[in-house]
């Protein structure tokens, strides 16, 4: 308990200092275009977890059948081992931390399980009932490749089919499905550290909290049938080993063991009952310390994801103060640019006005002083021409 909360307190503070996280990112190798891919790497991370179930079950289906349908003990055993190993494979495969690589690894796992019973060591293993579980793997990696191509824009996932085919082509099951080699390590490679922020971290951290949360139901759902299978495996193996002539002996003695196990049966019922209890109570300490860690995860991420707010919130008011601070000097210096451009235009206007009108006052002085000078000698005509009228004027006396 307090090793995550230190963890997360830990990441409390690398927040609330601002840091960044340098964190290597994984690629698919360039078999498809990444343009192409319709759905976030959430969402094909949910939609791969959410297929464990359903191919689990289609691989214990067909192991069933060949069970219930065969009486080699030895193809029994086989059918066995294939759900034993192949289950927890493809809930490995499924549950990769990249997606990407869950979609690769599962492919590849689907095709090295077909191939191994159709041309490996699973054919002599299950003999005739071999066709049975050929059939299961490719119409598993059928739906499985339908279930890809919805997940991209042109729904065209060939190349990467053909890809993950050659590839468990290449590489068998040379032993058993447990031992198979997985596709990571070739188609996979690991770029240069990225730089994610505290938000994108946060957001890693709650995707592995819910994909342990998903992993831990699927194995609690699946760990009884698990272990009934381990146990029918070992029964299996027991009962193989002892020989047709030693059964009617061991058969006698085991009347009279079984005798003598009634009673200390009896006398071990209290202890047996006790030992149920203890059990029972550890099942539910182990689903309390679940709940338990996970609560204080959750805390721990609310609180995380609080910080991470606050300082965002803090961040927009110090660039919206600086904004207005910034708007305000701008909007003071146009005013006054534009009172200094006015103060210039009215300047330049009065002195193009009182040049016009000194200009006109010339001109007026100019047109006064030219008619003073034409009229002056009119006068002076009008002048004599009177002066002469009247010398000559006739005399009206008889």
């Amino acid at each position: 308990m307090r090793s995550p909360a230190a963890a997360c307190c830990v990441l409390v503070s690398l927040v609330a200092a601002g840091c960044t996280f340098a964190v290597p990112q994984r690629k698919l190798e360039p078999v498809h275009a990444q343009t192409d891919v319709a759905v976030t790497a959430n969402q094909l991370r949910l939609r791969m977890r959410s297929m464990a179930g359903p191919m689990s079950g289609q691989i214990e289906q067909a192991a069933d059948h060949i069970i219930a349908g065969t009486t080699d003990e030895a193809v029994k055993r086989a059918a066995l081992e294939w759900k034993i190993e192949g289950v927890p494979a493809v809930r490995r495969a499924l549950f990769e931390p990249d997606p990407f690589s869950a979609v690769m690894d599962t492919w590849v796992l689907v095709d090295q399980m077909a191939d191994y019973f159709e041309r490996g060591p699973g054919k002599d293993a299950l003999g005739e009932w071999a066709g049975i579980a050929v059939a299961a793997c490719r119409r598993i990696e059928e739906d499985f490749n339908r279930v890809v191509g919805s997940l991209t824009i042109s729904g065209d996932v060939s190349k990467v089919r053909a890809f993950a085919k050659q590839w468990a082509a290449d590489h068998p099951i040379r032993y058993t499905i447990a031992g198979r080699e997985s596709a990571l390590g070739r188609v996979l490679e690991r770029d240069a550290a990225t730089f994610h922020t505290t938000g994108e971290v946060v957001a890693e951290l709650t995707t592995a909290v819910d994909d342990l949360g998903r992993r831990l139901d699927l194995y609690s759902d699946q760990l009884v049938r698990q272990l009934r299978w381990e146990v029918e495996f070992i029964k299996s193996e027991m009962l193989a080993d002892l020989k047709v002539d030693r059964v009617l002996s061991l058969a006698e003695r085991g009347v009279t063991s079984a005798e003598r196990a009634v009673t200390t049966v009896d006398r071990l019922a209290p202890s047996v009952d006790r030992a149920v209890g203890v059990a029972e109570g550890a099942l539910k300490l182990l689903v309390g310390e679940r709940t338990a860690v996970l609560a204080a995860l959750h805390d721990e991420l609310t609180r995380t994801i609080e910080a991470v707010q606050k300082e965002r919130i803090v961040a927009l008011d110090f660039v919206t103060i600086e904004r207005v601070a910034t708007v305000n000097e701008m909007r003071e210096a146009l005013v006054q640019e534009r009172r200094a451009a006015t103060q210039d235009v009215e300047h330049i206007i009065l002195k193009v006005v009182d040049h016009a009108f000194w200009r006109a006052a010339q001109l007026l002085a100019l047109i006064l002083v030219a008619l003073f000078v034409a009229l002056v000698p009119i006068l002076l005509v009008l002048r004599r021409s009177i002066q002469v009228l009247g010398g000559r004027r006739p005399s009206l006396a008889p």
